[in-house]
């Protein structure tokens, strides 16, 4: 799922909650839930490869798809809260072909994050801001069989097969939007940035930015 796609469904969702006639500031106490929706690997590339016969070759990237996480945090009113989730977001992958020669690079990534959350309740709804720290572990797995047909420019990319994982602390930032369906039960939609770091065209251990856009549901014990 392309990441202007996840943004229109994210508007349009958004734009349906103008129609919600539930209010409710959020609720003190502490929370769980889990969130589904549409992620993206911002490792999508088709320059990191290059063609070595001179003659005609093809690369694409495949990104986006199903991601999503699961949380818990406590609101110490209805202006401020914690919460620690994990997150997961879908593969991107990377191929080129020259003839019957093929490399590929596909990368995965999940991340366990902390994150403060400042709402706004207005009239029916709540608003609320979310930034913190997230530790991202990043994997790309690499195969490339041509022979020398196809090299790359990822200096760290140089074997025939194998795999790089990277761990590192990472800014994750975002928005959303919630209301309670019952007194314990609230839905609502959420859009967050992890901010990458590195180049991934140049390093295996680059870090790739990833958004994550979800529909959540949760269940406040407060």
């Amino acid at each position: 799922m392309a990441t202007k796609t996840i943004m229109k469904i994210g508007a349009a969702i958004a734009s349906s909650f103008m129609f919600v006639t539930l209010a409710n500031a959020a609720t003190q106490g502490a929370y769980v839930g889990v969130g589904l929706g549409g992620s993206k690997i911002n490792a999508d590339s088709t320059s990191m490869f290059k063609n070595n016969t001179g003659t005609t070759g093809t690369a694409n990237s495949q990104s986006g798809g199903l991601g999503g996480k699961l949380f818990g945090g406590y609101n110490f009113n209805q202006y401020f809260g914690l919460e620690a989730n994990y997150a997961a977001y879908a593969r991107t992958t990377n191929k080129a072909n020259v003839g019957s020669n093929s490399a590929s690079a596909k990368y995965t990534m999940s991340a366990v994050s902390l994150v403060g959350k400042a709402y706004l309740p207005i009239q029916q709804f709540n608003l609320y801001a979310l930034g913190g720290v997230a530790e991202v572990y990043s994997k790309v797995n690499y195969n490339n069989g041509s022979n020398g047909a196809i090299t790359l420019s990822n200096s760290n990319l140089t074997l025939k097969q194998g795999s790089t994982t990277t761990r590192q602390l990472r800014p994750i930032y975002g928005v959303g939007a919630s209301y309670d369906v019952t007194s314990h039960v609230n839905t609502g939609l959420e859009f967050s940035h992890i901010q990458g770091s590195g180049n991934t065209n140049t390093s295996a251990k680059a870090i790739p930015s990833a958004n994550l856009l979800t529909l959540t549901a949760a269940y406040n014990f407060g």
